[in-house]
């Protein structure tokens, strides 16, 4: 075992990125802007999305709400309602549900639908819906009974109520907007040069603002059809405007949605413009190997002591470079979301020397030395660090996390990372090129191992598919989130909390088997994987887990201790018997009793390396909990 203290070199490159916004649109169409000044946006999906998609970003573009469920094929609108839920129009699958803020139903209309693109629900509790392939709107009470309609229309969009009783209509397939009274009368109409208007508005004034789609403009004309207001510059098959008490107006165009003045300026737009995102390189000195570790962090610019924000780790897939994380935009995406995150190659990877350690004992140092720096900086809020491993990363951030007690991770998010050695062998079909009797690498290496001695709160990411394909029925994700789970659930680990995917699939604490699995991902929501990112990043950062049931009360001292080999020669493995996993302190004693050199380690069971010590007889004890083990060291 080595102690090194960590360094920071003095290489600092600050950048100011410009970026696309960390959930792109592809096909947005509703749109509401929110009393908090959240944007609520529909991204309908149908041909170009294999699902839709309900996101609320906030006036910085962080997104901070979405629906990503694969049950909507394609929407239309989605309307925020008085009680917080959400009304959305499922277009693909003929129905209209109302969700709460956790994704559950809690109210739909199945039946009787064809087409509908636009519900409101009003004052009296009904539902105003527009139905565009039955040519109608009509108003139903909560049990599904029209208890009015009108249906003198051609392909209809965007019905709306108005404080009168009137009721506002696009009349499509006819080019002009229609208003009518309760009675069915038609008491106002527009249709002058319109092509396909999609979306109407009544407005304060009296004046009507009018999407007219095909024509790629956005006007508002008077009561007496006079043009007071157009807007198209750059505009391409507008979908929907909305005019805010600011006199600005909201427009879903193309693959975004823009805020406009009424001088025609944008004000502001979803995805956005650019994001101001600081990024630094850093070399970080990993303690155990020597080498020099190449790092990025990427910050919110807005960031600083008196402005701090939460911070993660990001550990790449299989066994890539962190540089990876660059290519594929995640690094900015959350930094453009309020997240700082660091990234780096370990050893022997990427801009990092030294020799590839397998995410073992070497890697998982290294690791430790790049979160200690990430949790000291001055813009991190050190209680809200966490770590996020893609793939195979997962054995890197247990590892690290079982094995050093500092720096205190809040929690691990673990995307389809492998169990044991058995998915990770080449034999396998896996990276890593040792035999899996190879014990004494092996045991260094496997995430369900360590696992089970991460106290911090564990989430689990994963599809019906896993990403490799060569674990099937998702066997792995099973062992690794019953290992997690605390004893006190019925588990074998010590985490406070976890959980695998969303709240809406699966609760919190539980175990499972291969014949009772968690709900997983739907294939076609991996598309959505960004969504998802930052939505259960956000979450972890932001939960307080101090009233959660801890397993604490529950863990024994350490009561033996056992060594392998020993004699040894370079590396040997401690185990402590102890039935549960405590934190404990490991000391190194010379023959005379002096203390050599000591370490925090998560439990009894961890690696030593003894190639800094001399040939001779050694003393190690472990202590924790006001217990020790002792156990002699034989060093050849």
């Amino acid at each position: 075992m080595r102690f090194r203290v960590t360094s920071v070199l003095p290489v600092f490159v600050l950048l100011c990125a410009t970026l696309l916004a960390s959930v792109p649109m592809q096909l947005p169409s509703g749109i509401e802007r929110l009393p908090n000044g959240n944007t609520l946006i529909t991204d309908a999906g149908g041909a170009v999305l294999p699902t839709a998609r309900i996101l609320e970003v906030n006036a910085a573009g962080q997104l901070v709400w979405a629906y990503v469920r694969s049950d909507i094929p394609w929407a239309h609108t989605a309307r925020r309602l008085p009680n917080g839920n959400t009304l959305i129009t499922a277009t693909g699958d003929d129905r209209v549900l109302e969700v709460n803020p956790s994704g559950n139903v809690a109210w739909q209309i199945a039946t009787g639908l064809s087409y509908p693109n636009e519900a409101f629900r009003l004052a009296n509790g009904n539902t105003l819906i527009t139905v565009r392939d039955q040519d109608r709107v009509i108003e139903v009470d909560a049990a599904g009974n029209a208890v009015w309609s009108y249906s003198n229309l051609n392909g209809p969009h965007n019905g709306s109520r108005l404080p009168n009783g009137n009721t506002l209509i696009c009349d499509s397939e006819r080019n002009k907007v229609v208003e009518v009274n309760p009675a069915g009368e038609v008491v106002w109409q527009y249709g002058t040069g319109l092509n396909w208007g999609r979306c109407a508005q009544r407005l304060e004034s009296g004046n009507t603002l009018i999407t007219d789609s095909r024509n790629n403009r956005v006007i508002e004309v008077d009561s007496a059809g006079t043009t007071r207001w157009t807007f198209s510059s750059g505009l391409s098959l507008p979908y929907m405007a909305t005019r805010l008490a600011t006199g600005n107006t909201i427009i879903s165009t193309g693959s975004r949605v823009i805020e406009v003045n009424l001088g025609g300026a944008i004000v502001w737009q979803y995805p956005p413009i650019a994001s101001a995102v600081l990024v630094e390189t850093l070399w970080v000195t990993n303690p155990n190997s020597g080498c020099s570790l190449y790092v990025h962090i990427h910050r919110p610019a807005g960031a600083g002591p008196s402005s701090t924000v939460p911070a993660v780790v990001l550990i790449p897939t299989e066994m890539r470079a962190g540089t990876t994380m660059d290519g594929n935009g995640l690094a900015d995406a959350l930094a453009s979301d309020g997240i700082a995150a660091l990234h780096f190659d370990a050893d022997g990877r990427g801009q990092s020397a030294g020799a590839e350690d397998y995410n073992g004992p070497v890697h998982q140092a290294g690791l430790r030395a790049c979160a200690l720096l990430l949790a000291s900086l001055p813009y991190v809020d050190p209680e809200k660090l966490g770590i996020y491993a893609r793939g195979y990363g997962v054995v890197m951030a247990t590892g690290m996390m079982a094995r050093y007690e500092l720096p205190r991770v809040k929690f691990l998010m673990d995307w389809e990372g492998p169990a044991d050695r058995y998915h990770c062998a080449q034999s396998s079909g896996g990276y890593v090129p040792v035999p899996v009797d190879s014990e004494a690498f092996w045991v260094e290496r496997e995430a369900g191992r360590f696992i089970k001695r991460v106290p911090g709160a564990c989430l689990r990411i994963q599809s019906e598919t896993d990403h490799t394909g060569r674990m099937p029925n998702n066997e792995h994700a099973v062992a690794l989130i019953d290992s997690a789970t605390s004893t006190i659930y019925g588990g074998s680990g010590m985490c406070i909390w976890t959980r695998v995917n969303d709240s809406v699939m699966n609760r919190e604490n539980q175990t499972y088997t291969l014949t009772d699995p968690p709900a997983w991902v739907p294939e076609p929501e991996e598309r959505n994987l960004v969504c998802r990112e930052l939505l259960y990043l956000h979450e972890l950062a932001a939960m307080d887990f101090t009233g959660i049931s801890s397993p604490s009360s529950l863990l024994a001292p350490p009561s033996s201790l056992s060594l392998y080999p020993n004699p040894c020669h370079d590396l040997a493995t401690i185990r402590g018997l102890a039935p549960l996993y405590v934190p404990c302190r490991l000391s190194v004693y010379d023959a005379s009793g002096r203390l050599l050199q000591a370490e925090h380690v998560r439990d009894a069971s961890c690696a030593l390396r003894t190639s800094s010590l001399a040939p001779g007889v050694y003393l190690l004890r472990l202590d924790g909990q006001g217990h020790s083990a002792t156990t002699k060291l034989v060093v050849r």
